[in-house]
C-alpha cells in the first residue's frame, strides 16, 4: 500500500515536472498555463508547491487526467484532435441509437400489419448493413475483417 501511495506520487511529480518545461519552454505564467489547462489558478499555485513540500495539495486523479491529456495533445496534436473528434461522434451516435431504440420498440410492440409497412418501406440490405457495422464496432479485428469483406454500401436514401 504504501508503494502505491509512493508510486503515484512519483507519477504525479513526473506530470507536474513536464507540466514545468512545457511552461518554461513556452514562456506562460501560471496564469496563462492554468488558462490553457482549464484549472483554476490558485490550484496550480498549490500543484507547484507540491513537488517541493509534503504539505502541499496533490492534484486529484481527474486533475491528472487533463494533465496528461494536455501534455500528450500538446505533444500529439494530430492524435488529441482526431481523439477529440472521436468523442463528439460518440455523442451523436448515442443519440441517435436512443432515437434508433425508440423508433423500434414501436416497431416492437405493434400490430403485425403496422410492423408490415415498415418493412415495405425499409431496405433489407441497408438493414443488415447498419446492424452489422454497429456489431463490429466493438471488435478492431472483427472490425477490419468485415471491413475487407463487405461490398455493401448505405444505399436507401441514394435512390429516391
Amino acid at each position: 500500500m504504501e508503494n502505491e501511495i509512493k508510486g503515484r506520487e512519483k507519477q504525479t511529480k513526473q506530470l507536474l515536472s513536464q507540466l514545468n518545461t512545457y511552461a518554461t519552454e513556452h514562456n506562460l505564467s501560471n496564469r496563462l498555463l492554468a488558462k490553457e489547462l482549464g484549472v483554476p489558478n490558485n490550484t496550480l499555485r498549490k500543484w507547484w508547491s507540491f513537488t517541493h513540500r509534503k504539505e502541499a495539495c496533490q492534484p486529484s486523479e481527474s486533475y491528472l487526467r487533463t494533465i496528461k491529456e494536455f501534455l500528450e495533445a500538446k505533444s500529439k496534436p494530430e492524435v488529441y484532435a482526431q481523439i477529440k473528434e472521436a468523442r463528439h461522434r460518440i455523442e451523436k451516435v448515442k443519440y441517435l441509437l436512443l432515437l434508433l431504440e425508440d423508433e423500434l420498440r414501436w416497431f416492437r410492440d405493434n400490430e403485425p400489419r403496422a410492423r408490415d409497412e415498415f418493412r415495405k418501406e425499409l431496405d433489407a440490405s441497408d438493414m443488415g448493413y447498419i446492424s452489422s457495422l454497429l456489431t463490429m464496432l466493438m471488435e478492431e479485428d472483427k472490425f477490419n475483417r468485415w471491413l475487407a469483406l463487405t461490398t455493401t454500401r448505405f444505399q436507401s436514401f441514394k435512390r429516391r
